[in-house]
């Protein structure tokens, strides 16, 4: 199949599913992490049709140096004009990746010169632009722009013309930059233009236009739904009217936007202009806007002033934002007496429950005063017993008791958090970890009251489950050893593939978790897909003549177009947005028929991510659950869904470390769905989510890649290499405990430490131990995908 071919030599999708490279082999031992042993295999050269293909590869995983090194043979050694174009490309991107803008001006130069026709002669003009930009030719960098859409129109013209925009902008020539992005705004694209429209007013103002500046920037209010873009823009339009000598409306527009967004940065900056216009704004509202602009000193002062003239008069705001404001400077004993002051004095204040929250934080967590904490936490209990937060107060009040290791307490707590609130979540959690508190100091016969009661009390599967695995743990401790056996039984069925019905069936089974497995050989994906394709036909009665193996009308899809030009031009963001919004359209349509051929070009492509949701709603269409799935589903679409994507880095890098490929494609699955362009809020970047401070330290102890940024994350190549290290690092400070090994990866070697000392050697211990949410979710979901992988991958 032609698709198979591609993917073997481009995006080598399934290439090496038998999650271990050629000539390694895997023994298992349930004890111990998996022992690789080596047996070199003759690789054969590559043919020079071949090497940029491998040079594709490896531009796609970001090993630079191996892409490049294939591209310079194939240019070297190739009279073929087209295998010479495509490795000139590959060698332009690589410089451009790397920020070596000379040389990649120089690589684009020549592949213009010498192959005038090829479609990457077109496109780097594209590249070419972008390098031009950032060296701040701005007049080149729109006229390598124009080149592109002349060249290749109806591609990416609305994303391209707003690139000429600024770049014209930025040169100062603000009547081709208008013109740019009017022809953006009518070219067709994803999203309502409001962005352009912003940089289109600024165009206006440029060119003296003020008014035309100031009705773009009013039809921005009228369709922005977004808060702070209506706030730039009403700035904007204020310092339009300064511009025009109209202090009286520019205040009046500063004022408006003061008082009506006062999240946004430029209710900041129209503050600022405001006062220095000589406006008038009250120091209340003041103090807000610098609070949530993050200049807290400055806020602070304001509630001051506001409070001096208002020391009866007021509603308890100051008091309240003043106290935060303090926290965030860490003046944490003054933000303890504005707390009391907003406590005692505003008890109909929105913010009320919050304030006694917020201050127990501070007791427990700046100030180490643990009991002070819990107490300020069951007061608000005492004296709002009705709240909404009160059941989830009562709660942290009993972890705040069990982290200071007043454990007494924190069962007095819990106790009275199921009897006074029984019919609460907090309260199922509340019984459990009562029974977790007496299994941990060894009293057994209390903690297997309180996980039968906690059992009994379940509402959920995972809950039911979760109890069962702990009554049979205490079981066998007590030495009921059929009671125990009972237990997991039952437990095994309760939630199939969840966390502790995986566990429970692991006790029945003597395994330990993470255990690794025998791989089988490598799945028959031809066949695989020829079964998909026939079970599409029977489950949604397909007939014959329904082409299920391209594109269809997808193909002409503009999204399609669009999204494909991207991710040939490196531009992977963009593509995915492009992919998604077909996906999601064809999910809210329930078209399985089109949705699978997504899929299927989606995967070949490299787009895993999308991928894997485009499959995933295929099942949901047939009607078929998460648990369903692997048993009537065929095999082909969980391959899809947990993959062996990137295994040409995945299984040396496991290799080298002493982990199990398995388990390595579990967490990447679980940090980024194996996509390698992703970022969290927290500034994790890559497949495998390293953050740049973490990165920076990894880098330093490997001694590569040389002169690294943080932007190298986002390669392939260096994330798994970077993660796996990690976590073979961290593996070895917690002794081959892979469960610390994760909490500590997820949450830090400090806490994974800490929760260690509570747990010891106990797997189970140690993940209810786990004091942060995030943390144990990570655990559970990573097992769970562990299991997954080793039904699909493993023998028996």
């Amino acid at each position: 199949m032609a698709w198979l071919a591609v993917v073997m030599l481009a995006c080598s999708i399934f290439d090496g599913l038998p999650t271990i490279p050629p000539g390694w082999t895997l023994t298992p031992d349930p004890s111990a992490a998996p022992t690789l042993t080596f047996t070199p295999t003759l690789t054969p050269t590559p043919l020079i049709t071949e090497r940029v293909s491998i040079g594709d590869l490896s531009l796609f995983y970001g090993d630079f140096d191996s892409a490049l090194f294939q591209y310079r043979i194939a240019l070297q050694d190739s009279p073929d004009p087209q295998i010479r174009a495509a490795a000139k490309w590959g060698e332009a991107r690589i410089y451009f990746a790397e920020g070596r803008y000379n040389e990649c001006l120089a690589a684009i130069q020549s592949l213009i010169a010498e192959h005038p026709n090829s479609t990457y002669a077109t496109q780097a003009y594209f590249i070419q632009g972008f390098v031009n930009y950032r060296l701040e030719n701005y007049q080149a960098a729109a006229d390598s722009w124009q080149t592109y859409l002349v060249l290749r129109p109806n591609y990416i013209d609305a994303y391209v013309q707003e690139l000429r925009g600024d770049a014209l902008y930025n040169a100062k020539d603000y009547a081709s930059a208008f013109s740019a992005y009017t022809a953006a705004i009518q070219a067709s694209s994803l999203g309502d233009d409001i962005k352009i429209d912003m940089k289109a007013a600024a165009s206006q103002k440029g060119l003296g236009n003020y008014d035309d500046a100031i009705a773009l920037y009013e039809g921005v209010i009228a369709r922005a739904t977004s808060d702070f873009i209506k706030a730039q823009a009403v700035y904007e339009i204020g310092l339009l009217y300064q511009v025009k000598g109209q202090n009286e409306a520019a205040i009046e527009r500063f004022t408006f936007a003061v008082n009506n967004y006062p999240l946004s940065y430029y209710s900041y900056l129209s503050l600022v202009a405001l006062l220095d216009a000589g406006g008038t704004v009250s120091e209340l509202q003041r103090g807000l806007v610098d609070y949530f602009a993050g200049q807290y000193a400055v806020g602070i002062a304001a509630f001051d002033r506001y409070l001096q003239t208002n020391p009866s008069d007021n509603d308890g705001t100051a008091y309240y934002y003043r106290a935060r404001s303090k926290s965030s400077l860490s003046l944490y004993d003054e933000a303890l007496v504005d707390y009391d002051a907003f406590i005692n004095n505003y008890p109909t204040h929105r913010n009320w429950g919050d304030a006694w929250g917020e201050k127990a934080f501070i007791l427990w967590a700046q100030k180490n005063n643990y009991s002070g904490a819990a107490e300020t936490l069951l007061e608000f209990v005492r004296l709002a017993p009705t709240s909404t937060a009160a059941s989830s107060y009562l709660f942290s009040a009993g972890r705040i008791y069990e982290r200071g290791n007043q454990i007494d307490k924190a069962i007095e707590t819990w106790s009275r958090l199921a009897n006074e609130y029984p019919s609460s979540q907090e309260a199922q959690n509340a019984i459990f970890l009562i029974g977790i508190l007496d299994y941990r100091r060894g009293q057994y016969d209390f903690a297997l009251a309180s996980f039968e009661r906690s059992l009994a009390s379940a509402t959920s599967a995972t809950n039911q489950a979760r109890a069962l695995l702990w009554i049979g743990k205490t079981q066998e401790k007590l030495g009921n050893l059929a009671a125990a056996e009972t237990a997991w039984r039952e437990g095994q069925n309760k939630n199939s593939g969840g966390y502790y019905s995986e566990r429970a069936r692991d006790f029945l089974l003597g395994r330990a978790p993470f255990a690794p497995v025998t791989l089988t050989n490598p799945p028959n994906l031809e066949q695989e897909r020829a079964d998909a394709e026939a079970w599409m036909r029977l489950t949604f009665n397909l007939g014959n003549d329904v082409d299920l193996k391209n594109l269809g009308a997808l193909s002409a899809d503009e999204r399609i177009i669009r999204g494909k030009e991207f991710w040939d031009l490196g531009f992977y963001n963009e593509a995915r947005a492009e992919f998604e919004d077909v996906r999601t359209q064809l999910e809210t349509q329930a078209d399985a028929v089109n949705s699978f051929r997504l899929t299927n070009y989606l995967l070949d492509l490299g787009m895993y991510r999308v991928a894997i949701f485009s499959a995933r709603q295929i099942l949901t269409m047939a009607g078929l659950s998460e648990h369903a799935e692997s048993m009537m589903a065929p095999t082909y679409f969980s391959r899809i869904r947990y993959g062996h994507y990137f295994s040409e880095l995945v299984n040396p890098e496991a290799q080298k470390n002493g982990l199990d490929p398995l388990f390595v494609y579990s967490v990447i699955r679980q940090e980024s769905l194996f996509e390698g362009f992703v970022s969290s809020v927290a500034d994790a970047r890559g497949l495998m989510q390293v953050i740049p401070t973490t990165g920076a330290q990894i880098a330093s102890e490997l001694g590569k890649p040389l002169d690294y940024t943080s932007d190298d994350l986002y390669r392939p190549y260096v994330s798994i290499m970077f993660g796996t290290h990690y976590l073979a690092k961290n593996r070895t400070l917690f002794n081959g405990d892979i469960y610390a090994t994760l909490a500590a990866y997820n949450g830090g070697p400090g806490n994974s430490l800490a929760w260690k000392e509570l747990a010891g050697d106990d797997p189970d211990l140690f993940l209810e131990s786990v004091r942060f949410e995030e943390t144990r979710n990570y655990i559970r979901n990573i097992y769970e995908i562990f299991v997954i992988y080793r039904r699909l991958y493993g023998a028996g």
